[in-house]
């Protein structure tokens, strides 16, 4: 090993194993969300290194290998740049390390020593330069214009605009002096704080709506890469949370405290919540989208229940219990305008083909005697038409093919418990991410209504405002108060001692880590 005074040795501590395994993650879109404080930002920055070192190489004539990477940052504005990105890059190398320019865009030049000969030579050395830019007043196509980068960075990416994700698309992968055909896994990396639920990161990160990025041509590029994954570090108050060696002791019940005025900015910035841009607090506090979000699988040896909410916006999901009454919900049927703010009216016969699709799509070869229906008591009054049809339930059952049955209640109080405890419970409740309406429902879009009156006057009781995951939520609720009856289902409705229960009538309630490479 070269002996030298002015070598300086520099240990940065892994954050923790989700920032690690973002790290090491090859998809062409990486994307890193976590509390401020969880060294996302550094984790980044560690990543877009990574990307540069792993770039492929030419034997010089002394025979040493030499690989040539461009990396990029890009933010919003020179100021954010200097204050939040450039503290964090000057940890893992100093200003003072290589030639560093501050003229826009800045730059940063550095030789890192990758491997040594037997002697403690040089043999491999990768030759990074870092580009930090700024969108300013100029515009993400000036901004972009020219850019030929191994990988870039887009800090704090859910406040900036959307449009830089298709522009930067075309920018990576493209620099190499030495041979375009030794540029390896260019890299879109995102790092952010948990994004309100409208921001454009959270559709693309959190429900995987890739728009133009699902092209034959990208996925024919990517060979065996993902085309993303989305990295979720803890909330800094939850177990396991992240990057906790690395700051003051209480810093998060600190950073709780100081800003409980402010719970959305608690959500998202402590402890890593999605939560809307709107007035409220959620119904369902306890939904957390680490603990509860998870691809399931269909278990075909246990009935599938079709819950719905009833109307002209009727929803519907489609769920399943375990042994243990444990709640999975596995797919929704809900119609949105294209603009993805607004619910569609639908009538029952539709409502009915577009549930027997779903079931169709997600749920092949479903056995009749194992699907149980249930929808708002409320239905069977046949007092809600639609369309001049038959009452809702009649002309539902009738389009989907299967018998509806009432919900053991609408009153609100014991259906909010169901979901309330499911989710209080260790592994409790689990929902598809396919259930995007659902969750954004969970996440606070199914929300308190205002606490004041239109006159400034204070409520006398809290009231769950009616908003366009309200349907969904309900829906779902129906179906969780199934889970005491199930077995009675699976059993053919025997009670305890084993007399049939085929001629009861249900009863029902009609109210309402590491660090390769040195810089020499």
């Amino acid at each position: 090993m070269i002996d030298d005074p002015n070598f300086e040795t520099r240990i940065l501590n892994s954050p923790g194993p989700i920032s690690e395994a973002f790290m090491d993650d090859r998809s062409f879109l990486s994307v890193i969300i976590g509390p401020v404080g969880s060294a996302k930002t550094m984790s980044a920055l560690r990543k877009l290194r990574q990307v540069g070192m792993r770039q492929g190489f030419r034997l010089d004539a002394k025979g040493r290998k030499r690989r040539k990477a461009r990396c990029g940052v890009i933010r919003e504005t020179y100021p954010s740049i200097e204050k939040n990105t450039l503290p964090s890059w000057f940890r893992i190398h100093p200003e003072s390390d290589g030639v560093f320019s501050r003229k826009a865009p800045y730059s940063h030049r550095l030789n890192l020593i990758l491997d040594e000969d037997e002697y403690g030579q040089p043999s491999d050395i990768c030759e990074l330069e870092m580009e930090f830019r700024a969108i300013g007043d100029q515009g993400v196509e000036a901004a972009c214009r020219g850019w030929e980068v191994n990988a870039v960075m887009i800090d704090e990416a859910d406040l900036q605009p959307p449009d830089l994700l298709s522009f930067l698309s075309g920018r990576v992968g493209r620099f190499s002096d030495l041979d375009p055909s030794l540029v390896v896994d260019p890299q879109i990396i995102l790092s952010l704080n948990a994004p309100y639920m409208d921001n454009w990161v959270y559709k693309l990160a959190v429900e995987k709506e890739l728009g133009e990025l699902l092209s034959p041509e990208l996925a024919e590029a990517l060979g065996d890469r993902k085309l993303i994954e989305t990295f979720i570090q803890p909330g800094g108050r939850s177990p396991g949370a992240e990057n906790l060696h690395n700051l003051p002791k209480g810093y998060y019940n600190i950073q709780a405290a100081l800003n409980k005025h402010r719970p959305s900015y608690v959500a998202r910035m402590v402890d890593n919540k999605f939560v809307p841009q709107q007035f409220g607090q959620p119904v369902n506090p306890g939904f957390s989208y680490e603990q509860h979000v998870r691809p399931l699988e269909w278990d075909r040896s246990r009935p599938l229940i079709l819950s719905c909410d009833q109307g002209l916006y009727a929803a519907a999901t489609a769920m399943q219990h375990t042994p243990m009454a444990q709640i999975r919900t596995l797919a929704e049927a809900v119609i949105m305008h294209e603009d993805g703010k607004t619910l569609m009216k639908i009538g029952p016969t539709a409502f009915g083909q577009m549930c027997r699709q779903m079931l169709n799509d997600h749920f092949p070869s479903l056995k009749p005697d194992m699907l149980r229906v249930v929808a708002d008591p409320a239905a069977f009054a046949a007092a809600d038409r639609a369309d001049n049809e038959h009452d809702w339930v009649r002309a539902f059952s009738k389009s989907l093919g299967a018998k509806v049955r009432p919900a053991k209640t609408n009153r609100q109080t014991p259906r909010l418990e169901a979901i309330h405890r499911a989710q209080a419970e260790i592994d409790g409740y689990a929902v598809d991410p396919r259930c995007r309406h659902l969750i954004r429902g969970h996440l606070g879009g199914y929300r308190y209504a205002n606490a004041t009156n239109g006159d400034g006057e204070a409520r006398g009781r809290l009231e769950i405002a009616n908003t366009i995951y309200t349907h969904i939520c309900d829906a779902e609720q129906y179906g969780a108060l199934e889970a005491e009856g199930m077995m009675d289902f699976v059993l053919g409705r025997t009670d305890r001692r084993g007399a049939s229960r085929a001629r009861a009538r249900e009863r029902v309630d009609h109210g309402q880590g590491y660090f390769s490479g040195r810089q020499p």
